[in-house]
């Protein structure tokens, strides 16, 4: 596969889960105002701002409309839904030979509906609509990925950038809610409440996932040790870890294996280090380390590969 091919992949899978990670996000926290009282929604929205790491939305920013506009609609905002969207689709555009008709008409159809959307016209009536409707586009979007392409070398590229993308949103998610230091905050917030707490589950689609595992007791260390270490809940940090491990054994299987070790040996320890984490451990103090730490190695993985396997020279073949 040429090394042009594989990075459009890679990048329009992280592209898309990011944009149904955002879609999520802001339809949760619409949809739970309801239930908060406005001191408490301002807290849960700077949690969504930070965790969504957008350049230009402060921690402390009360306006929710300004938010919302800034995480969805703002083009200049490269982390936007919009953003996103977009740059999903340009990648797809320069692959469109390795793609199905299905994948990429319901990927462009969804990029035009939307492209008109303005906050204004969302925020009359259901403002969490739109992102709702989205979400589930998006969800189809990956159905049709999975049934209409070819399951070879390409697709373990996607594969690998969606669940790089995925393990590192979910871990900074989870590090704003249980970090001590609260990252990208000017003052720390206040502690997350009941219904916080519930919020975060549903953000990471995993309310009735866990309650089928632990029953409907919502206990903090509980969603913690649920969506870091759960084997078997697409949206933990170990199931994703394992399906970066596994994407990364089958792409460029010709490579000579010195091009190879280095991004498997980082995946190795990425894994391990998932593997035999203890939740009792790390809710003692050290939980923050540990997610910074998943997110930097992730990082690794990301270099790791684009050295191996997309940006090298001529004289590495040679």
């Amino acid at each position: 596969m040429l090394s042009r091919v594989a990075d459009s992949l890679y990048w329009m899978a992280r592209y898309l889960e990011r944009a149904e990670h955002t879609s999520r996000l802001i339809a949760v926290k619409l949809e739970s105002m309801i239930e908060q009282s406005t001191e408490d929604a301002r807290a849960s929205w700077a949690r969504v701002a930070v965790a969504l790491a957008t350049d230009g939305v402060a921690a402390d920013d009360d306006d929710i409309f300004a938010i919302t506009q800034r995480l969805a609609f703002d083009r200049a905002n490269p982390s936007s839904l919009l953003s996103s969207l977009r740059m999903a689709r340009d990648n797809a555009r320069q692959v469109r030979e390795q793609l199905s008709t299905e994948v990429w008409e319901h990927l462009n159809r969804l990029y035009l509906r939307l492209q008109p959307v303005t906050i204004e016209s969302t925020w009359v009536h259901q403002p969490a609509r739109v992102f709702r409707e989205s979400l589930e586009e998006l969800q189809t979007l990956e159905g049709v990925t999975f049934s209409t392409l070819r399951h070879g070398e390409g697709w373990h590229f996607l594969e690998l950038g969606r669940y790089i993308e995925r393990a590192q949103l979910v871990s900074r998610l989870l590090d704003i809610h249980f970090g001590v230091d609260a990252p990208g905050y000017a003052e720390p917030p206040p502690p997350p409440k009941y219904l916080d707490w519930l919020v975060l589950l549903k953000f990471c689609t995993a309310f009735e996932p866990y309650c089928k595992e632990y029953t409907a007791a919502i206990r903090p260390e509980r969603i913690a040790e649920f969506l870091l270490f759960d084997p078997e809940f697409p949206h933990s940090v170990k199931f994703a870890v394992d399906r970066v491990r596994d994407a990364l054994a089958r792409v460029a299987p010709g490579a000579p294996p010195s091009r190879r070790a280095a991004c498997e040996r980082l995946a190795g320890r990425l894994k391990a280090a998932v593997d035999f984490g203890q939740i009792d451990e790390l809710i003692g103090g050290s939980i923050d380390a540990f997610l910074v730490e998943i997110t930097h190695q992730c990082e690794q993985i990301h270099e790791a590969v684009y050295t191996a396997y997309i940006a090298y020279g001529a004289e590495t073949v040679l």
